[in-house]
């Protein structure tokens, strides 16, 4: 089903407000999902509504989201999220470092005390947008084994890097340090679809491909041994260092069984106190120029830049419609209809 962007903005607003959220929050979060879900990432979209209301039914949420700059020296800074939203604490995060690295060149901001961020690449991109190179990432609730352990322990931990180019389209990628986002076994699981038998572990270690088999198990590192040192680094900068909890004690954010404790960490760089930006801008473009003119690989018709098929299919969804399935409309419509809002997404376009 193909919905208007204001339509699912309007109704994603109004839900968020309900559960107890400030109008301005709301805006925040909800373009913070739907630009996700318009980039065909709807694990990580308008689909989190659902556990939103979870929690604020179950006063696991604290809203309004009270985010605020709990350290600020130099040029770093802590974010507290709250234990609100975290697209909130998210944009707090990015609006600071900024604010930083123009005056000092180089930023790190780090963010304790939040919930589920959502898609990283949000938050790189406004960054790269400003002139800026942006590396920012998060842990999460276990989910996946370290290298060689068959629990899980770590979370998914993405990573993401936003790199300025001179144009609306940036270098913008966006990964879990894991083979697969955990929200895409939710997904298979939800709809009764099977997965690779590469992605997950059950819970005796074998390799499946029963996604409900693979949410009592353990998720696999990317690349093994190298994925799995990642997302530890990934642990212990963003969770540990930031002040945050940190594997194995986060909780799903999914369920409310408590705070999440999640924490996130922001670098930013101004490009133009290493080189005049025009000048970047311009060895962007040559090297951008380079990739794509270069001899294809059998079976390919084009070579991408990290994040160009997401901004292409961004672009298409709000000028054409974004796809949600039937069950992600009726799962939004009936926190509507729980809330009594004059809100409905069933039956647009």
């Amino acid at each position: 089903m193909k919905l208007i962007y204001n339509s699912l903005y309007d109704c994603a607003v109004e839900v968020l407000e309900a559960c107890g959220e400030i109008k301005e929050n709301a805006e925040i979060v909800a373009e913070n999902l739907i630009k996700a879900d318009a980039r065909g990432i709807n694990t990580h979209g308008t689909y989190l509504l659902t556990p939103i209301w979870e929690r604020a039914n179950a006063k696991q949420l604290s809203l309004p989201t009270n985010a605020y700059i709990a350290v600020d020296e130099g040029a770093t800074a802590v974010i507290d999220g709250g234990d609100g939203l975290g697209a909130v604490a998210g944009i707090l995060a990015v609006k600071t470092a900024v604010q930083k690295a123009k005056q000092y060149g180089v930023a790190s901001v780090l963010i304790r005390n939040t919930n589920n961020i959502g898609a990283l690449a949000c938050y790189t991109e406004v960054a790269a947008k400003e002139g800026m190179i942006a590396i920012m990432s998060c842990n999460a609730a276990p989910a996946m084994a370290p290298w060689g352990g068959s629990e899980a322990f770590l979370g998914t931990n993405p990573f993401a890097i936003g790199i300025y180019t001179g144009h609306d389209m940036v270098f913008s990628a966006d990964m879990a340090s894991s083979v697969v986002a955990r929200g895409k076994i939710r997904k298979a699981a939800r709809n009764g679809e099977t997965i690779p038998d590469y992605w997950a572990t059950d819970d005796e270690g074998n390799f499946t491909t029963d996604p409900n088999a693979a949410l009592k198990g353990a998720l696999l590192p990317m690349s093994g041994p190298k994925g799995s040192a990642i997302a530890l680094a990934v642990d212990i900068i963003s969770g540990m260092l930031s002040g945050a909890q940190y594997a194995p004690n986060l909780k799903s954010f999914h369920t409310p069984e408590g705070a999440t404790g999640v924490g996130a960490s922001l670098i930013v760089i101004d490009i133009s106190r290493f080189m005049d930006l025009k000048v970047f801008q311009e060895h962007m473009e040559g090297y951008i120029k380079s990739i794509k003119s270069m001899k294809k690989a059998k079976g390919f018709d084009e070579i991408f830049i990290p994040g160009e098929i997401e901004y292409k299919k961004e672009q298409d969804s709000y000028k054409y419609g974004i796809e949600l399935d039937e069950k992600a409309v009726k799962a939004i419509d009936s926190i509507c209809e729980a809330f009594r809002l004059k809100n409905r997404l069933g039956g647009q376009l």
